[in-house]
């Protein structure tokens, strides 16, 4: 069985598939079919509530997002937007943690937070009928939350360990090197949970702090999915009006992203838990999401991850697996992941041989790229099977796109690729990391005196 595997997103959020393409609906029968389940009303301060009507379901999501993320965050505090969020849902005025428990677990309902490098949210999923009082809870835990010293002593504990844990594991130690060592001096440098800097540093008042940036209507939005009628839509707007509408405009201004440099010698991280195998990760240039030739690109992975899983795994047995793929954000780097490399002589040749085993000809392509097409836009759409997976979609198209509604989109994008498209992809961005000096920056994580030992 094949195994493509990409094996540092969780320590990294790494984007095998991420939104892309143009603006315009291409007489495209889905989008039309489905637009008209979005309607959008903006609060008095500004902050949009996008709303997606998801019929037949009963289950309905409300999240609040904070645009801006880790670039607006120092270094040494780095960590801290995921803590306030965290303890945004762990008590507040009017509602202590202990009872926000107890209603979750009698009413089957949760409210989470999460954090990314561009922003963080804060979220409610609850059945229908319990819409009102969950909103009560998620408005109040943003608004006014405990932030108890006990707490966030906790919170940071847990922080403290977690980050531990991420040393002690190779996969760990290799997303932490990557930010440390690929993102150094870039504002992706600042990472979303706790590092070696931040974990001794942060500080109560911190968070604190940091919350009364995040109250900023310049920087938020309100995402909701669920099977309302037009008059609910209208009874939730005035209640959000009710809970949010006061917050004032901090001027908030979405930062500039540079793009990622893959300057400077490869990266050797040693590992004790790694023992002889390598965890290794090879950064290099590739189209950046609003480029049109972003979508190419990434069927053209879709035939790099054959040859590599052929000639690196099958016929070398180098590694347990391969594959490729794109890390970072608003702006991002092309990626090759090699799990668990066992084979070190030689393993950067293999990578080589498999990039020129690409197709040579579009009719090599052609015979191929239909089931690639219906493999990326299953990626995209498998989690539209819930509510919380579409309010990610509406997000990430808010966040990265043009529109709310822009995911609706990707199928006809996808499917207007030709052969000729992925085979310019191909030559202008993954050919020239066949060659000998080609522009690729490798992280390699491996017991202590065996990382050096990978031919790359």
């Amino acid at each position: 069985m094949r195994c493509r595997l990409f094996f540092v997103a969780a320590a990294l959020s790494c984007l095998a598939f991420v939104s892309c393409g143009t603006t315009k609906p291409l007489g495209n029968s889905f989008y039309e079919r489905n637009v008209g389940d979005f309607s959008e009303r903006v609060l008095g301060n500004g902050i949009p509530v996008v709303v997606k009507k998801n019929a037949g379901s009963r289950i309905d999501v409300v999240r609040v997002v904070f645009e801006g993320g880790v670039p607006l965050v120092p270094r040494s505090l780095s960590g801290v937007e995921e803590l306030t969020v965290d303890l945004m849902v762990h008590g507040s005025s009017k509602y202590p943690y202990q009872q926000i428990q107890k209603m979750c677990y009698d009413r089957s309902f949760a409210v989470t937070s999460s954090s990314g490098k561009d922003f963080s949210s804060v979220s409610l999923t609850c059945i229908h009928r319990d819409l009102s009082d969950a909103l009560d809870i998620l408005a109040d835990g943003i608004l006014n939350p405990l932030f108890s010293g006990k707490d966030f002593a906790q919170a940071l504990t847990l922080a403290a360990d977690s980050l531990q844990s991420r040393k002690a594991s190779p996969e760990g130690a290799l997303g932490i090197a990557v930010s440390e060592g690929i993102f150094a001096g870039h504002p992706y440098s600042s990472t979303v949970s706790v590092n070696d800097e931040s974990v001794s540093r942060l500080k109560l008042d911190d968070v604190k702090s940091h919350h009364r940036k995040l109250l900023d209507s310049s920087r938020m939005s309100i995402v909701v999915v669920g099977n309302l009628s037009d008059g609910e839509i209208d009874d939730l707007a005035g209640k959000l009006e009710g809970y949010f509408g006061s917050i004032e405009n901090g001027g908030y201004v979405r930062p500039e992203i540079p793009q990622v440099g893959i300057q400077g010698g490869n990266i050797i991280v040693p590992c004790a838990a790694a023992g002889e195998v390598g965890y290794i990760e090879g950064m290099f240039r590739c189209p950046e999401r609003d480029s049109p030739d972003y979508i190419p690109y990434v069927l053209a992975t879709m035939f790099l991850d054959d040859s590599l899983f052929d000639v690196v795994r099958e016929r070398n047995g180098a590694v347990y697996s391969v594959g490729s793929g794109v890390v970072g954000a608003r702006r991002l780097l092309g990626a090759v992941s090699l799990y668990k490399a066992t084979k070190a002589e030689g393993l950067g040749g293999m990578v080589r041989e498999a990039i020129s085993a690409f197709p040579k000809s579009e009719k090599e392509i052609k015979a191929r790229l239909d089931m690639y097409k219906n493999k990326y836009i299953t990626s995209i759409f498998e989690n539209s099977r819930s509510a919380g997976g579409i309010a990610s979609n509406i997000i990430s198209s808010m966040m990265y796109r043009s529109s709310p509604s822009e995911y609706l989109l990707r199928p006809s994008q996808v499917r207007a690729v030709s052969p000729s498209d992925v085979m310019a992809a191909y030559r202008k961005y993954i050919e020239p990391l066949s060659r000998e000096d080609a522009e690729i920056r490798w992280v390699v994580v491996s017991g202590a005196g065996s990382a050096e030992k990978f031919e790359l």
